[in-house]
């Protein structure tokens, strides 16, 4: 689904390309969103949709995303399972389920898109109620709750759009997340088949297990011992649909990880190289700046809230 990042103007360093996306067989693409270095989620609000309608081809993608049709006429689907969308029609999607959308033009058409990661929970630090992994959830909320979900994403919105600081914003995200999980825990979750798993789906679902790792210490003969690929076919494959190669997929995952260890810790340079299986710290900060653009130390300091600058003189 076509992502526009949620960033904040002049201060915001881009990890790399916005999007990276591949169409494959069957028009099934992986999408792969990176948000700014100033944020960890995705938001989008106020997009209508053009008078010839809009056609979102079928997708997954690593973040969980939660869409909310306020004013809305369509359909969308959750692997081979097509459902109405209409007013006030709220979406659970986890990770790695293929989905797709198809709108018609309506004049008063509202909508939301938020989209988040493991780091936002992290951040949150508070015990949002879970999914099981690999499904979807459509469901119409009573009136009541559908007024609390588009009061909620009208707040996320507004205090996102002028810019203001996390310890703002996390509350409203944990009262959305609640909501929304409150609602979602009371629908039938949709489970997409997984039989006859085609190539394409076979590297997801690995993706979705190196997700779950705590160590990113695997080679590419590993990796493609575990898909059941020659390493030079999954070495193929995988650049076919990342748009990466698997060495720099493992790279961006260890500097994601860093990233959030210089946000939420107090740990040296050095030690976060380490816990991130770097070499050493010095490889490690010629990596960062090469892909983030800036040192570790710069990015930490410029990440740094004005109380935890004050707590640091």
């Amino acid at each position: 689904m076509t992502a526009i990042l949620a960033t904040r103007k002049d201060e915001t360093l881009t990890l790399a390309t916005a999007i990276m996306r591949n169409l494959i067989s069957e028009d099934h693409f992986f999408e792969n969103l990176e948000t700014s270095t100033e944020l960890d989620y995705v938001l989008r609000a106020g997009e209508g949709v053009p008078e010839e309608g809009l056609e979102i081809k079928p997708h997954m993608h690593l973040e969980h995303e939660i869409m909310w049709f306020h004013k809305a006429q369509g359909s969308y689907s959750i692997g081979s399972e097509k459902f109405a969308i209409k007013d006030n029609t709220l979406i659970y999607i986890s990770p790695l389920v293929l989905h797709d959308m198809a709108l018609e033009f309506t004049c008063d058409h509202e909508r939301f898109l938020f989209q988040y990661d493991r780091a936002v929970l992290n951040r949150l630090k508070y015990p949002i109620p879970a999914m099981n992994p690999h499904i979807g959830v459509i469901t119409q909320p009573n009136e009541l709750e559908a007024e609390r979900l588009q009061f909620l994403f009208k707040w996320l919105a507004q205090v996102h759009e002028t810019g203001h600081s996390t310890d703002d914003i996390n509350p409203v995200m944990i009262l959305l997340l609640n909501t929304v999980f409150q609602c979602a825990s009371r629908a039938q979750p949709i489970s997409p088949e997984k039989d006859n798993l085609s190539l394409f789906e076979k590297i997801i679902t690995f993706m979705g297990e190196m997700e779950k790792r705590t160590s990113l210490n695997i080679s590419l003969n590993e990796a493609a011992a575990a898909v059941g690929l020659s390493s030079c076919h999954f070495s193929r494959t995988f650049k076919k649909i990342m748009q990466i190669s698997f060495k720099e997929y493992l790279l961006r995952k260890k500097i994601a990880r860093s990233v959030d260890m210089l946000r939420n810790t107090a740990l040296s340079i050095t030690d976060i190289a380490y816990q991130c299986e770097f070499t050493d710290a010095a490889y490690y900060c010629f990596q960062f700046k090469k892909l983030i653009g800036v040192t570790p130390k710069k990015f930490r300091n410029h990440s740094l809230t004005s109380v935890q600058l004050h707590k640091n003189r």
